[in-house]
């Protein structure tokens, strides 16, 4: 499944300022109580399937094809369909130093709505550290994918976290807007590729739940 480096601290609020709104895509942040860092969401709208959506989020082997600065991810561990424990390399820009990451993604999907979500937990200390990366101390987040009868699907991506080490707070924030903002680009070019894919986990909108 796919993760990507934000940065925030304890929420001050539920005031989200627009930042980038342009072609069905919207990015927002706000800020954070005792911080100077930003939690960023990003919501976009394309035409795909739930289970198109699903196979990218959970290729693995795909995800430094779209993720914005992936240098590879690996499933560490996975309890059937709806938990994975997955390492990931960001691979940073100059002058920080490279990351990686270990998080924990469950998946549930409502019985009437479709509507999906797959949490985002750090669990850093799942392994142990890599020698020449920073692991990231703290990180959450979620992916919600919301269908319609038409087929579309909008996909909200929302992270924070800490970057560790020491990063200009200005500069995390902007690493922060551009990763959330390519990465959603980037799943609306790649997505059609998984069209056509089914899982038995996952039901579309108006779907029977009869197996």
């Amino acid at each position: 499944m796919a993760a990507a480096l934000c940065c925030t601290a304890s929420a001050a609020g539920d005031d989200w300022q627009t930042v980038y709104d342009s072609e069905g895509l919207r990015i927002l942040k706000r800020d954070y109580a005792g911080s100077a860092l930003d939690e960023i969401k990003g919501v976009l709208r394309v035409k795909a399937s739930l289970n198109a959506v699903m196979a990218l989020l959970k290729d693995a082997d795909f995800n430094q094809h779209w993720v914005y600065r992936s240098g590879g991810a690996r499933i560490l561990k996975e309890s059937g369909y709806a938990q994975a424990y997955v390492y990931g390399v960001v691979d940073a820009p100059p002058p920080m130093s490279d990351r990686d990451t270990v998080v924990r993604f469950d998946y549930r999907q409502h019985p009437v709505s479709r509507e999906i979500t797959v949490t985002i937990t750090n669990v850093p200390d799942f392994i142990a550290p890599v020698p020449g990366l920073v692991r990231v101390p703290q990180m959450g987040g979620y992916w919600h994918l919301k269908p319609d009868a038409q087929g579309w699907v909008q996909v909200t991506y929302q992270v924070h976290g800490d970057p560790g080490g020491w990063i200009p707070a200005w500069l995390a924030n902007h690493a922060a807007l551009v990763s959330v903002k390519q990465t959603l680009l980037n799943l609306a070019d790649v997505v059609p590729r998984y069209e056509g894919l089914r899982s038995e986990y996952v039901r579309e909108a108006g779907q029977s739940s009869a197996r």
